[in-house]
């Protein structure tokens, strides 16, 4: 599944969520694979009826051009990481590095796709996770070099998008052992519909007391799942 998720607040609420088919021995009939770009599109027109979105995150899988210019033609900007790390950026022509952070930029790079292109910047700041290397970025911004390090580092903000996902499995995804893409679509979607509720709980709950309790929701996954299923099948 690809979900598009928006977070305020401490609270990362699902807007949309796409099924992701794949061609496999399994499924009798003609299968056919859902492109990223295609996916993207979906989830944006979803989203885009909820919110204004200004600005998208997406995950290191979602590395390609395709999904790069649909970003660009729905007027937002993008921030994407390409899947491998730079060890070096020296010999790069036309690089702007920074001394104090060693960031480097590389300005009016053309991404092409279906014979239509946007230019973009490659972004290129020390990794956190492999000494000596790079991590490169993406985007249909032009960055100052002495903004790249403050503009990659907002990409933070998508890691409460992994723990969301471990939330939806771990409480609410119902099991289901059948392999029909349908029916585990429609499960994953009852799980992304109780998370959004429990979230919303959190934050009206919040609101409603006045008080700042932290990124950690006060009602917790598990307890709100008791009280849900209690509302729905009510005991004696």
């Amino acid at each position: 599944m690809a979900t598009i998720t928006i977070i305020g607040e401490d609270t990362p609420i699902v807007l949309g969520v796409e099924p992701v088919r794949r061609e496999s021995d399994w499924e009798t009939g003609e299968i056919e694979s859902t492109s990223q770009a295609r996916l993207v599109d979906r989830l944006l027109e979803q989203a885009e009826q909820h919110v204004d979105i200004h600005k998208v995150f997406c995950d290191r899988g979602f590395d390609a051009n395709g999904v790069r210019d649909v970003i660009d033609r729905h007027d937002t900007t993008y921030l994407i990481p390409k899947r491998k790390y730079q060890a070096e950026i020296e010999d790069i022509e036309e690089l702007e590095q920074e001394t104090a952070t060693s960031a480097g930029v590389v300005r009016n790079v053309p991404h092409w796709h279906e014979s239509r292109s946007h230019t973009g910047t490659i972004m290129y700041v020390p990794s956190t996770k492999k000494e000596g290397a790079y991590a490169v970025f993406t985007t249909n911004r032009d960055v100052p070099v002495e903004q790249a390090q403050g503009f990659v580092g907002q990409y933070k903000q998508r890691w409460e998008i992994e723990n969301e996902y471990k939330t939806i499995k771990k409480h609410f995804l119902p099991t289901v052992g059948s392999m029909d893409y349908r029916i585990r679509f429609l499960y994953f979607v009852i799980g992304v519909v109780m998370y959004n509720v429990w979230r919303l709980t959190n934050l009206l709950f919040r609101e409603a007391v006045d008080v700042h309790l932290g990124e950690r929701p006060p009602i917790p996954a598990g307890e709100f799942i008791e009280i849900l299923a209690f509302c729905i099948v009510p005991g004696d």
